[in-house]
């Protein structure tokens, strides 16, 4: 080696001896009188308060010591969780050096603290005795207190402490809890099958419950019974046996608890891991409102339908004030309650249609794909405003199909309503999709409108702190633009029509403001699932009626039937108690337009109105500002003759006006120089006129002129001149048609 290498190697080491010496200095001083605490590892009480919106207790959980020796529990189980969290537990020393090598390489790799590397006794140092956050200090803190733990406990002690203070979800900690929580059982009882899937759950309660995601938790099962199966803790026979066998779980008391607090208590298990250590009394802040939960279960509880039913009311930023469930949350199709969040509002979003955009209604068939209206009735041209009230299911995939489905996938994929690729088909304009959604999630995605086009995930929890007032988690809305401002206006407004003129109509006696959506997924022999959406500034109110195995209604539960009577009486509730209505939000983003009545109704031309349009061919519509019409109708500034025509049949001139209906007309006629005017229709909404006062053998030049009274006078357009006339000569006696003007004359 020479000298020059010789000099790199020692600048190497010297450079590595400082940063070890560095480290050790830092080591010493960050955990320098940190040690130990005996009496958090045996103290096991734990406790979660939930409190509603006012700061008033609902509910607590208490685990009251439900602690089960190690003795008590087969090997099986505590191997179980050895294999999948910490397969060299036996042989280390509370530190796994190898996983903490590989663990800090990643880290590095990614610039973050992703990968603990921790070891079954670091584990239960964090849940004893730190807090969950990812930093240096304290990992630190944890790899010291974990080497105490090792120096003065038996592997037997602390794997026995682990089990029984570690956090599985659904508000158990403890494997007591948690066995008697998902199957029923005593530890002493647990399976090799139910073992794997306690093990499994560990890493993320909210991913690999049962309960939660069955799929999920099978596909973790089956991993911890293959590393089980590698470190040879169980036989071949064993192994095969338990990766084919069903996870079961049970119906506890305490899953029977009030639906809303089911509903935390799921999203509980999504921001809480096992950070939150045993012994803590936790309080849980949520967004409940007893009087909206009394106002929602009234109403649905008043419904005699024999069916299951869920009602959900969200605040104005989507905080869950209230839920009712006779069957939990399950994703259900969404039929027609997709068409505004998915299809309409993404189309008006990206300019491919306005409100009022005439859309033919007829039976269509797009590649083979055919659905057809409710009862099969079609309309012909119609709103995309009244398609949209009426739930035309034709007009709504011309929409779809003309904005393209992945578009519309994309709009749904920025809210909590899953979507797959296998959804990029027609059939989503009818809320057909892969894996339906929950009526938490449907909510949800409806508070984008009362927004301003702003969407917030749906959540019950706004805070969780410890007793001494640590707090663990808050409520952080991450509010996320997905459509414009103007784009939820609009949809807001057709929505109000819904409910003055479509399927929403029953809501129109409440007298509020409201904007709703109805939905039902059923074929001719019965309905599935009947949905009702309605909200103003205040408050989304969603209800479905269906049957959790999916078994088939009547035809007559539709959503415009049970579910919106439902809303009615949820609203009249509120109404009831004193509520008073504020409608959804104003904005300078849109312009109200008034359109010429005549151009959209006869030829489907959207055009506007001039200011001299008589106030009954006018309708008004709400534009983006980028969307107002380019062409302007002057229709009754200058009324113009578009076509008359005129003809002669014994001597008698006939002539037929066009627009007879909106204008009025002044006829002139003109033979050897004199012009005299020979009718004024003065709003007569006569169509044909006749002149019989005619000389046999002469020239007549007829002309029209129209005129319109409107909002700024009488305003007259151009003289139109029809075809020159010439009446037939007198040849015979027979030709006597001249007698019924000239009766006195005697032809010689």
């Amino acid at each position: 080696m020479n000298k020059k290498s010789i000099k790199i190697t020692l600048i190497v080491l010297g450079v590595i001896l400082f940063i070890a010496l560095a480290f050790s200095v830092y080591y010493s001083v960050i955990t320098y009188g940190v040690n130990l605490d005996k009496n958090k590892l045996v103290d096991m009480n734990s406790s979660i308060e939930f409190l509603d919106c006012e700061g008033n207790v609902i509910e607590e959980w208490s685990d009251d010591k439900f602690v089960t020796d190690a003795g008590d529990i087969p090997d099986y189980t505590l191997n179980a969780f050895v294999a999948i969290e910490d397969k060299r537990f036996y042989s280390h020393h509370g530190i796994d050096v190898k996983g903490l090598l590989r663990a800090a390489i990643n880290n590095l790799k990614s610039f973050s603290f992703k990968e603990g590397a921790s070891t079954i006794s670091q584990q239960l140092i964090k849940n004893t005795h730190l807090s969950g956050e990812k930093t240096l200090k304290r990992k630190l803190l944890e790899i010291k207190l974990a080497r105490q733990l090792e120096k003065n406990y038996a592997k037997k002690e602390i794997i026995e402490m682990y089990v029984n203070t570690i956090y599985f979800g659904d508000g158990c900690y403890g494997i007591t809890k948690a066995a008697n929580n998902y199957f029923g059982v005593s530890p002493q009882e647990l399976t090799l099958n139910q073992s794997a899937v306690l093990a499994g759950i560990v890493k993320a309660p909210a991913v690999y419950s049962p309960k939660i995601s069955p799929e999920k938790c099978t596909e973790r099962k089956n991993l911890v019974l293959k590393e089980m199966h590698k470190q040879n803790f169980i036989t071949d026979e064993e192994y095969e046996k338990n990766k084919n066998a069903d996870v079961v779980t049970i119906e506890t008391e305490q899953e029977t608890t009030s639906p809303y607090l089911k509903l935390v208590k799921k999203e509980l298990n999504t921001v809480l891991d096992n950070s939150v250590y045993a012994g803590s009394k936790i309080k849980v802040y949520t967004y409940y409102n007893k009087n909206l939960q009394k106002d929602v279960e009234d109403a649905v509880k008043n419904s005699s339908i024999n069916s299951d039913k869920k009602a959900i009311i969200l605040n104005n930023k989507n905080k869950i004030q209230a839920f009712f469930s006779t069957c939990g949350d399950i994703p259900r199709q969404l039929g027609s309650t997709i068409k505004p969040i998915g299809i309409f509002a993404p189309a008006i979003d990206t300019d491919n249609i306005d409100a009022c955009t005439p859309v033919m209604d007829e039976k269509i068939n797009i590649n083979g794909y055919s659905p057809s209206n409710y009862k099969d009735v079609y309309y012909g041209y119609v709103s995309a405003r009244f398609a949209l009230a009426k739930s035309l299911n034709s007009c709504a995939v011309k929409i779809l199909n003309e904005c393209g489905t992945e578009d519309c996938i994309n709009y749904l994929k920025r809210t909590d309503i899953p979507v797959s690729e296998n959804d990029n088909a027609l059939r989503l304009a009818l809320g057909v999709t892969e894996n339906g959604a929950t009526l938490t999630q449907l909510a949800g995605a409806y508070g984008a409108f009362i927004n301003k086009g702003f969407y917030i995930s749906p959540t019950s929890i706004a805070k969780i702190s410890l007793e001494n007032g640590t707090v663990l988690y808050t409520d952080n809305e991450n509010p996320i633009r997905l459509y414009g401002e103007d784009t939820a206006f609009i949809i807001n407004d057709m929505l109000k029509y819904t409910v003055k003129e479509g399927t929403a109509k029953t809501l129109d006696a409440l007298k509020i403001p409201l904007a709703a959506k109805t939905g039902t997924v059923g074929n001719e022999k019965g309905n599935t699932d009947a949905y009702s959406v309605s909200y103003n500034g205040d408050y989304t109110i969603s209800i479905w009626v269906g049957n959790a195995d999916s078994s088939l209604m009547t035809n007559s539960v539709s959503g415009g039937t049970v579910p919106t009577k439902i809303a009615f009486s949820a609203w009249q509730n509120m109404i009831n108690r004193g509520y008073n209505a504020n409608d959804t939000f104003t904005t300078d983003d849109v312009v109200s337009v008034s359109l010429d009545k005549i151009s959209y109704e006869h030829n489907h031309i959207v055009e506007m109105a001039d200011d001299n349009f008589p106030p009954r061919y006018v309708i008004t519509e709400y534009f983006k500002k980028s969307r107002i019409p380019k062409t302007i109708s002057d229709r009754f500034s200058s009324p113009k003759i578009e076509s008359a025509e005129i003809s002669v049949k014994n001597n008698k001139v006939y002539i037929r006006l066009c627009l007879a209906e909106y204008y009025n007309f002044k006829i002139y006629r003109e033979s050897d120089g004199l012009k005299i005017q020979l009718y004024d229709s003065k709003g007569k909404k006569k169509t044909e006129f006749v002149d019989k006062y005619l000389m046999p053998d002469k020239s007549y030049i007829y002309s029209v002129i129209p005129y319109a009274s409107g909002k700024n006078g009488i305003k007259f357009g151009e003289e139109y001149f029809l075809n020159e006339i010439k009446t037939s000569p007198i040849k015979t006696i027979d030709d006597d048609w001249w007698k019924d003007f000239y009766p006195d004359f005697v032809f010689n």
